[in-house]
């Protein structure tokens, strides 16, 4: 059974889809155009954001450009050893570790300057090593240990071994302390001539 619309129930029900095809039309254009937009107002907020902070970077410049000067003004040298070449620099290695020994009554047997290590892929500051074999008991012995890695230039032990000279039997004797031989590798830095430290 088919049913007949009225003339004014089909021109009510043609503007009703009329305006259905229209709002359908409206929203597939609307709605994208509004989540594009909420996405890009997002971004632009977040770049603001980003732009904001470096901005606030970029204005610490100066301050960080006079923290560095002021760093640099500090004679950072006075860490490192004088020498120009690897010769020089172990030779000063080895009169600095001899005067820091003999001050603290130790003897040196043996003090031996040994080849400058350079990799020739960096630029930095060279490397000199020197060995040393002494004797010394065990107070100098600390307060040496101690002289060397707190002095300026910085100084740097490397491969200590100490052994007795006493054998087991050895039995203490009331104000003598025992000698031990001590060796070592001490090793310092040396900047090239005009190096920045």
């Amino acid at each position: 059974m088919k049913r007949r619309l009225s003339p004014a129930q089909s021109r009510a029900l043609a503007l009703l889809l009329l305006l259905l095809v229209i709002s359908a039309a409206v929203a597939a254009v609307a709605l994208p155009t509004r989540l594009l937009h909420q996405r890009y107002d997002s971004y632009l907020e977040d770049y603001t954001d980003r732009l904001k902070r470096y901005r606030r970077v970029a204005a610490l410049r100066p301050a960080i450009e006079k923290e560095i000067k002021a760093v640099e003004a500090r004679a950072g040298r006075q860490y490192y050893l004088k020498g120009a070449s690897p010769a020089s620099s172990a030779a000063e290695l080895q009169g600095l570790v001899t005067r820091i020994i003999e001050t603290h009554n130790g003897k040196i047997n043996s003090s031996q300057a040994l080849p400058a290590k350079t990799d020739g892929k960096t630029a930095g500051p060279a490397r000199a090593t020197i060995s040393v074999q002494m004797n010394a008991s065990i107070i100098p012995l600390l307060l040496i240990l101690h002289t060397l890695e707190t002095t300026q230039p910085y100084l740097f032990v490397d491969q200590l071994a100490v052994r007795a000279t006493q054998g087991r039997a050895y039995k203490p004797v009331a104000g003598v302390q025992p000698e031990y031989v001590v060796q070592l590798r001490v090793y310092g830095f040396a900047l090239a001539e005009g190096g920045k430290p």
